[in-house]
């Protein structure tokens, strides 16, 4: 708890040299707070047209001005993105306190909220053009196929803490609201051009036209190809591909107060990925008698207390024992997959088996809303969605369909001139089309499960094995989802200066259960520069279905037994999934201060304390896949936005980030990151940009070989040019410290990461 203190200490000292290094007014002749000054510059910056479109932030269930809000929030604007030479919005986050970004291979970015937030499944709610997206199968969601050009963006709004009595279940570290523009603002047409030295091209082009008086329209396009880059080996990462994407929007105005708009996309990705076999055919070294187990140890120069078990088979080959008989399973076909060696357990390298396979995205989804205000001030929305998914994972064997029907109603009307209430329901159905099939490596007949082994009369029957047992299984009864949800929002002005909201979400889900997620939030204006926040959620998170309902067989191990035909018999290894995983039940406490000592600088600073009951993990011990265990988490953000002068802006950002399960640390997250950015107008038509990005270390766990990423800085450089209004050229380096580092990799499915390079990129956009 020692940071923690360090953090507290730290927001002491800054409230104490802002709350009493100024006047008790802090308002100049102008009558105006920093704040209003701030909010006021920036409506002048903005064309007279796009005046009375300003958005404003919230987390109330209402338009809220982003310095009010009880909550720390942050936004992304679409110059944060061009200006540094993001391929993304997902890349864009890396500016983000309490974000971490990490790259995978080619065509994957990583974002992680906070911290214990996994591999695999993200406990953030992402949503993306008016629509949650998520994948219930991994509990996830793909941002680099669902993103958008961002010509259309109109703001990324990024709301780190629980925000589950308004956003409901998966709201636990945070959201992530991408907004899209109206209609009205893509008039004309836009392109954007990216090329990187290495091959990687994406180009997006954007129509949009008036129709009539009060009807607008938009259509766009996109194709991004993926280089191939390089696995930290140097081998090649055969991760080259590409995503193609298109998509409309259709806004009008149907009456005074009324609006309706309708938009869809489609997106197809086409990839290669690999699936590491290198620890998955193995050879029980345990079922051997003690002597031939001693020779073993003195022969490998392990200790003698050493516990033998299963090793790969490659290693048991070299060693002075029966060995299966190659009829017995598919040896040609592993040799086809055998990549040079990987390191291994008690200082030892085994073979390197990879399977490649496609790995297939194709999407499409339509949403459309009607929203309006009546007389009596109450502002209302209707949303309804569909979307449609199918995703194959060729390296493991494993495809899903996923069909996705929402509908929902949003309103929040003013009670007199102090409160104002906020309320919604929604309804969700998923439906789900699971097949699985035997990849060739594993097609030979084998024992179903370890578990027949307890007697020795299953060894004879037929019905004991199979040869066609996929790698992962999916269990056929639950393929239709339902959800049902409600909120609740009041916040009062209880003065002019304190303001309380409080509500719930009322959840009823076929995944989550049947709960209430209350959530109580206030700020306090100390004075016209500074509000201090705090805030107390209950989140929900649901397991995702790949942790309740499917099968996992990885491996498949050769048990030794001289008096079998053979001299022994393979054995799947099996690990199922939970069905009575709960869900987890998060209690987040946060409190925070956000100060504007003048109109051209700001500072916030959050911190906040997570205690999650039933956080599904990865088993260690038990026959299932996954398990419920007690977890902790906590630290702080502090971020500055400062504009140096007319001509210089710069930000920072530092976080603080420790996860504890059942008292034992997490190291899935950096303890610490930080970043800085500057923004610098040599001339009117020429702008110099830097980023610093700071990561700390983080550990990749593995059966086998687990792997820790070293802490490592990221520069880029970059020079943005404006030949003319409405054009930008951008020249960037990206990575320059470094020839190469990494980042991430998928555990249990990479055999390691691939490097980050550096690299350089040429932007080409024009703006409506």
């Amino acid at each position: 708890m020692k940071f923690i203190r360090i953090f507290q200490c730290l927001t002491v000292w800054l409230l104490a040299v802002t709350l009493f290094g100024q006047n008790d007014t802090g308002i100049e002749d102008d009558g105006l707070s920093p704040f209003e000054k701030a909010e006021l510059r920036g409506l002048l910056e903005l064309d007279f047209s796009d005046l009375s479109k300003t958005p404003i932030k919230s987390v109330l269930g209402y338009d809220l001005e982003h310095w009010k809000n009880p909550a720390s929030v942050h936004v992304i604007r679409p110059d944060d993105i061009t200006d540094f030479g993001f391929a993304n919005s997902v890349e864009a986050l890396r500016a983000v306190p309490g974000m971490h970004v990490s790259r995978g291979l080619a065509y994957d970015n990583f974002a992680a909220m906070r911290n214990f937030s996994g591999f695999t499944p993200q406990k953030f709610l992402g949503k993306i053009g008016g629509r949650e997206v998520s994948q219930l199968m991994l509990g996830s969601a793909n941002y680099s196929v669902d993103d958008y050009p961002v010509a259309v963006i109109d703001r990324i709004e990024i709301i780190r803490g629980p925000g589950a009595s308004i956003w409901g279940t998966n709201a636990v570290n945070g959201v992530i609201n991408l907004v899209t523009k109206h209609s009205s603002d893509t008039e004309g047409d836009s392109v954007r051009l990216l090329i990187q030295d290495n091959g990687t091209f994406m180009a997006d082009y954007v129509h949009g036209a008036q129709i009539s008086d009060d009807s607008y329209y938009r259509v766009w396009v996109r194709d991004q190809e993926y280089a191939e880059g390089t696995l930290e080996s140097g081998l090649p990462a055969r991760d080259d591909g590409y995503l193609r994407k298109a998509g409309f929007r259709y806004d009008t105005e149907i009456g005074s107060d009324l609006n309706f708009y309708i938009a869809g996309g489609g997106a197809t990705r086409r990839l290669e990925h690999t699936l590491d076999l290198s620890n998955r055919l193995l050879y029980d070294l345990s079922s051997l008698t003690l002597a031939e187990q001693a020779g073993i140890k003195l022969a490998l120069g392990l200790p003698p207390s050493t516990v033998l078990g299963p090793v790969p088979l490659t290693i048991a080959q070299s060693l002075p024992i029966g060995q299966p008989p190659s009829a017995s399973y598919n040896p040609l076909t592993w040799a086809t997959l055998s990549n040079g060696q990987v390191p291994y357990l008690f200082g030892l390298n085994t073979a390197r088996f990879e399977n490649y396979g496609e790995l297939t995205n194709d999407s499409g989804h339509v949403v459309a809303k009607l929203d309006g205000i009546t007389d009596s001030d109450l502002e209302w929305s209707v949303t309804g969605a569909i979307e449609h998914t199918e995703i194959s994972l060729g390296h493991i064997g494993f495809d899903w369909d996923q069909t996705q029907y929402d509908l929902g109603i949003d309103a929040n009307r003013p009670l007199g001139d102090f409160q104002r209430l906020s309320f919604g329901l929604a309804v969700r159905r998923t439906e789900l089309d699971v097949t699985s099939k035997v990849i060739e490596p594993f097609a030979y007949s084998s024992l179903k499960n370890l578990s027949l082994l307890s007697s020795p009369a299953n060894l004879f029957l037929q019905s004991s094995y199979s040869d066609s047992t996929p790698i992962l299984s999916y269990n056929q009864e639950f393929t239709e989802i339902d959800r049902f949800t409600a909120y609740i929002q009041d916040s009062i002005s209880l003065t002019d200066s304190v303001e309380v909201s409080i509500g719930t979400k009322f959840e009823e889900n076929d995944l989550a259960g049947t709960g209430f997620q209350p959530g109580v939030r206030a700020s306090w204006l100390a004075n016209n520069s500074n509000v201090l926040w705090a805030g107390y959620s209950k989140a929900h998170r649901q397991p995702s279905l790949r942790e309740r309902y499917t099968t996992l067989t990885p491996a498949k191990v050769w048990i030794p037994n001289p008096p079998l035909p053979g001299g022994g018999v393979w054995s799947n290894i099996k690990f199922e999934g939970d069905e009575s995983l709960d869900r987890e039940e998060i209690d987040a406490y946060e409190i925070g201060w956000r100060s504007r000592p003048d109109e051209n600088l700001l500072i916030e600073l959050s911190s906040y304390y997570y205690d999650t009951k039933n956080a599904v993990l990865a088993s260690q011990t038990s026959v299932n896949a996954y398990e419920a265990k007690n977890a902790k988490s906590y630290g702080g953000e502090l971020s500055i936005d400062w504009d140096v002068s007319h001509v210089w802006n710069l930000r920072g950002g530092y976080s603080l980030a420790r996860g504890e399960i059942e008292g034992e640390r997490s190291y899935d997250f950096p303890e610490r990151t930080a970043n800085l950015t500057s923004r610098f107008a040599y001339s009117d038509d020429l702008t110099f940009v830097q980023g610093l990005y700071y990561s700390g270390e983080t550990q990749i766990p593995s059966d086998y070989n687990p792997i820790t990423i070293p802490a490592h800085f990221r520069l880029d450089l970059g020079i943005v040019w404006e030949p003319k209004d409405g054009w930008e050229i951008g020249l960037f380096g990206r990575d320059l410290l470094e020839p190469y580092h990494i980042e991430t990799m998928y555990p249990g499915i990479d055999v390691e990461p691939a490097r980050v390079e550096r690299t350089f990129l040429l932007s080409i956009y024009k703006k409506f």
